[in-house]
């Protein structure tokens, strides 16, 4: 039978806001081939709302009575819906998923990211949004991300049949881009535009390492307030340094081996390669010292120029120039 929905829960870090902005951008396309990306409190182009409200949050969800919009959003028996939000995976309950998209009408979509690459980018993204000061090497042995723990919880609840694992790895997809793979998984959409590249640069080099000490001096509400993490995601934008990947050693490396050891094991028995963890990651050093002073006044005189929301707190920091 084929499946009414077509939940794709994940993982972050794996392409998933291109592949939302894709679908939110080609409803035409998505109608002739039956299928139905529904415009229900979509965020950021995602069903993150929806999400939310299955998990329980209490100030995040959607008002009472969204159940029964949502059965009307969906109700045409002459459409497919695909719905899709990273935070499926690790934040609802499968259980409480289940209650709106029934076992046996769905079909889930899932996407792993090599272990080291995963940690790195979500590692950047929490210093970007939290207050978080650990290091790389102490934040992996704080929050060791075992996929088969969660992905045993969705098992339970839809059975592995109606799970499909897939790789984060270019050399999976079709002409190396994960959107033309999850078309596929649709059985294929003619018609599709592809949106222009997401422009949301990951945090590097001395930027990331400053937001890391400015950490030290702010609260959880304080750091986690708009725009601060938009802030210094346009910071990224300043000079290469500030972006892309930063260095990893073999230390690292071997650390996120040994951990995620029984992990890779688990995924691997059951068809998944996610490719080898790297000796090392070249990228930006964290903090490369040769440029430290001179970036931080970089960073401070663009934030005085432009007023930016975190400067009562920089001033904070004995460092911080002027």
């Amino acid at each position: 039978m084929t499946a009414r929905f077509l939940l794709h829960i994940g993982a972050n870090k794996t392409g998933t806001s291109s592949i939302q902005r894709m679908l939110a951008l080609n409803a035409d396309a998505l109608s002739r081939a039956g299928w139905s990306y529904p415009d229900f409190h979509l965020s950021h182009c995602a069903h993150h709302k929806l999400a939310y409200a299955l998990a329980g949050h209490p100030s995040r969800g959607l008002e009472p009575g969204w159940r029964g919009a949502f059965a009307q959003v969906t109700a045409d028996p002459a459409k497919r819906y695909v719905i899709s939000s990273e935070l499926f995976f690790r934040n609802v309950p499968p259980q409480a998923a289940a209650t709106l998209f029934p076992p046996g009408e769905t079909r889930i979509v899932l996407y792993l990211r090599e272990h080291l690459s995963y940690l790195a980018s979500w590692y950047a993204q929490a210093v970007q949004e939290r207050n978080l000061t650990a290091s790389f090497d102490d934040y992996i042995r704080l929050f060791p991300q075992a996929f088969e723990t969660f992905l045993k919880r969705w098992e339970a609840v839809y059975g592995a049949d109606r799970i499909t694992l897939r790789p984060f790895r270019r050399d999976a997809f079709p002409g190396g881009d994960i959107r033309a793979d999850v078309l596929a998984q649709m059985g294929g959409v003619d018609g599709i535009t592809m949106p222009a590249a997401d422009s949301n640069l990951t945090i590097s080099g001395n930027l990331l390492f400053f937001k890391r000490m400015l950490n030290h001096v702010m609260s959880y509400e304080e750091a986690h307030a708009h725009p601060i993490p938009d802030e210094f995601g346009a910071y990224a934008e300043l000079t290469e340094s500030f972006r892309g990947r930063f260095e990893t050693g073999p230390d690292t490396a071997a650390l996120v081996s040994h951990l995620f050891a029984r992990d890779r094991a688990a995924l691997a028995d059951r068809g998944l390669d996610l490719g080898p963890v790297p000796d090392r990651v070249a990228g930006q050093p964290c903090p490369d010292l040769d440029t430290l002073q001179s970036d931080i006044d970089l960073i401070a005189r663009v934030a005085h120029e432009t007023g930016k929301a975190f400067l009562p707190y920089a001033r904070r920091l004995p460092v911080w120039p002027g």
